[in-house]
């Protein structure tokens, strides 16, 4: 079974470089979610910011683990106050918000965070 998951997870990477794939997926809905796989959502002041991009950068450089993990990464930029509200982040702050597969939220940074860091949390909540 486990030579079974190494070669998905070959074929995924091996997909993913080929059509260059981003590892992150734009909804608003966490209920799509809910029960299926962690997610962690990346709220942005925009598009061009320097700390999403570098968050970004930190996962594409570990998809290893998000694929091993199933997690996924949803990015929310340029959000209206009523979405903020509802996600409980401030106007033109950035945060990263890691959601369990429970819908509960795990933890929060105001800075990029090391997939290392998001990885650790995932594992000892799936325990």
């Amino acid at each position: 079974m486990a030579g079974l998951s190494l070669v998905r997870l070959a074929l995924a990477l091996a997909l993913m470089v080929a059509v260059q794939v981003p590892c992150a997926v734009r909804a608003q809905n966490l209920d799509t979610y809910r029960g299926r796989a962690p997610a962690v959502f990346i709220v942005a002041p925009g598009i061009d910011s320097p700390v999403l991009a570098a968050q970004m950068k930190s996962l594409n450089e570990a998809v290893a683990g998000v694929l091993a993990r199933d997690l996924v990464v949803i990015e929310l930029e340029d959000l209206t106050d009523v979405q903020r509200q509802r996600f409980d982040v401030p106007p033109d702050a950035f945060q990263v918000i890691l959601v369990g597969i429970d819908g509960h939220v795990i933890q929060r940074w105001d800075a990029p965070v090391a997939p290392a860091t998001l990885f650790k949390l995932i594992d000892e909540a799936g325990k």
